[in-house]
């Protein structure tokens, strides 16, 4: 299934949906928006978080896959997908999961942590009111 990316009311690019085994293989391709942008998918009962796009050969691109277990809290069927209002690094409200997010052009895998303070050699970073250990990748 191809749904289209809307970004400002307009389509800017598209997101493949199949399976593969067990999984649900996303791809996404869409212009280039600068910025860190998180992609949803939105249907009929809610939305579902694929994660963030990467700049790839001047465009927007992301490659995932979701078990069905994953899958179970996601809409049903796909209406279209798109971007999250607010700050993008952030992750959704109410999932303490690892992410990617680009700051100043470098890459970090940020994992969720207890930690109230920094220990020598490990970065920590509050995100969407969490903290996060970051990881340079």
């Amino acid at each position: 299934m191809i749904i289209p990316i809307l970004h400002d009311g307009r389509s800017i690019g598209s997101l493949e949906t199949r399976r593969e085994g067990a999984y649900t293989l996303f791809e996404a391709r869409c212009a280039f928006i600068p910025g860190v942008r998180r992609l949803w998918v939105y249907g009929e009962g809610g939305r579902g978080c694929l994660g963030v796009m990467q700049p790839e050969d001047g465009e927007l691109r992301l490659r995932t896959r979701r078990s069905r277990a994953d899958m179970r809290t996601f809409p049903r069927e796909f209406t279209y997908a798109g971007f999250a209002e607010g700050r993008a690094s952030a992750p959704p409200r109410g999932e303490e999961k690892a992410f990617i997010f680009v700051d100043r052009g470098v890459r970090y895998l940020a994992l969720p942590c207890t930690l109230n303070k920094a220990r020598p050699g490990l970065r920590l970073r509050e995100i969407g009111g969490r903290r996060y250990l970051l990881f340079r990748c």
